[in-house]
């Protein structure tokens, strides 16, 4: 790791620091999925984009790979000319 890099805690909408393992209401929360938010997150896992863990009966994302997706979408918005464009 970068020991150069700052690194900062994300946090959740309602202010609260981001837990190291999430919940889907969490992440579905933290990435403002409006709506369809479990079908997304089962569309993302289904495709490979963002992978859940199964502790018990409920799948959980860790923080690390809820952030490495955003980071991926971000370079894809960029390659795609997306960036700057949303109104």
């Amino acid at each position: 790791m970068d020991s150069h890099r700052q690194h900062s805690i994300p946090f959740m909408p309602d202010g609260r620091p981001c837990p190291g393992v999430m919940t889907s209401d969490e992440v579905i929360l933290f990435l403002r999925l409006d709506g369809h938010g479990e079908r997304c997150l089962k569309y993302y896992r289904d495709e490979n984009l963002l992978t859940g863990i199964r502790i018990g009966r409920r799948v959980r994302y860790p923080l690390d790979e809820v952030l490495r997706f955003i980071n991926q979408k971000v370079k894809e918005n960029r390659h795609n000319g997306l960036t700057g464009q949303m109104s």
